[in-house]
């Protein structure tokens, strides 16, 4: 049985060539939001690094940074795992008002480093999630055999993001946006063996 914060434990079968079919499925995903992982933090005239009241995302997926006002500078540092529990980070500028996503899916989130104010006094910053899940292997490719929602087949030619080596930038962006009540599933190719990747999933 698939729960939150839980992912598909590989399923496939092995043809010739060493690749494999992989099946990933997440049990209604949490709808994108500006303030998933961390409510608005004030800026001020230092660089501050959080590690309190952080939520973790309910699966491996991209984050977001978001500020308050126009004109808002800087980079926000985001530290935490992948899905294999190793340690990444990725930077992510920030842009005025505008939502901003970062390029790697985080497991968890343990720090969030942000830059000094724009605005002495007003500037704030939120870090959330947006609609693009982690991938549990390295597709072969950027193609989708089957895309799932609930029972049903999406047929809107979804793609996947491809990395060759780092799995956190291997991510799905599904046809149809996560709302917290539809669960996805996926069926794609990978040439990464089932002993490493079932390694790394429960």
């Amino acid at each position: 049985m698939i729960i939150k914060n839980k992912w598909a434990t590989f399923v496939g079968h092995k043809f010739m060539g060493k690749t494999y079919v992989v099946v990933q499925k997440w049990t209604a995903p949490d709808a994108p939001s500006a303030t998933a992982v961390h409510a608005a933090v004030t800026l001020t005239a230092a660089a501050q690094t959080v590690t309190t009241s952080i939520t973790n995302p309910d699966f491996p997926r991209l984050v977001t940074v978001k500020g308050n006002a126009s004109g808002i500078t800087g980079n926000v540092v985001i530290a935490g795992t992948n899905i294999r529990g190793e340690s990444i980070s990725d930077t992510i500028a920030l842009n005025g008002a505008s939502e901003v996503a970062g390029v790697k899916a985080f497991k968890t989130v343990t720090s969030i480093t942000l830059p000094i104010q724009t605005h002495a006094g007003t500037d704030n910053v939120s870090v959330g999630i947006s609609d693009k899940l982690g991938l549990q292997s390295i597709p072969l490719s950027t193609s989708v055999i089957q895309e799932i929602s609930n029972n049903a087949n999406d047929t809107g030619g979804a793609v996947l993001t491809r990395d060759s080596d780092e799995i956190e930038k291997n991510v799905f962006d599904p046809t149809t946006q996560c709302d917290g009540s539809v669960s996805k599933a996926i069926v794609y190719v990978s040439a990464e063996l089932p002993s490493r990747v079932g390694g790394y999933t429960s």
